[in-house]
């Protein structure tokens, strides 16, 4: 039963650390599409292209930790 309550209470923080690793990768694209100042719009498609892989992979690491905590809890 304590291990349970510790095991649930990582659920929050896994998620959170996910939400924050998205955040810094958007930033970090960014960055480096900045420097495509030129040409506008492949600078637009990159970035487009680039965080919408990102965005389904969060949603997937996501599913996954929840997967990995429900398992846990078995």
């Amino acid at each position: 039963a304590i291990v349970k309550k510790q095991i649930t209470r990582l659920k929050e923080p896994s998620l959170k650390c996910v939400d924050l690793v998205v955040q810094e990768l958007s930033n970090v694209v960014r960055v480096c599409t900045e420097r495509m100042s030129r040409y506008p719009r492949l600078r637009e498609e990159t970035e487009r292209i680039i965080m919408s892989h990102v965005r389904s992979r969060e949603q997937q690491c996501k599913d996954q930790i929840v997967l990995l905590i429900d398992c846990e809890l078995a």
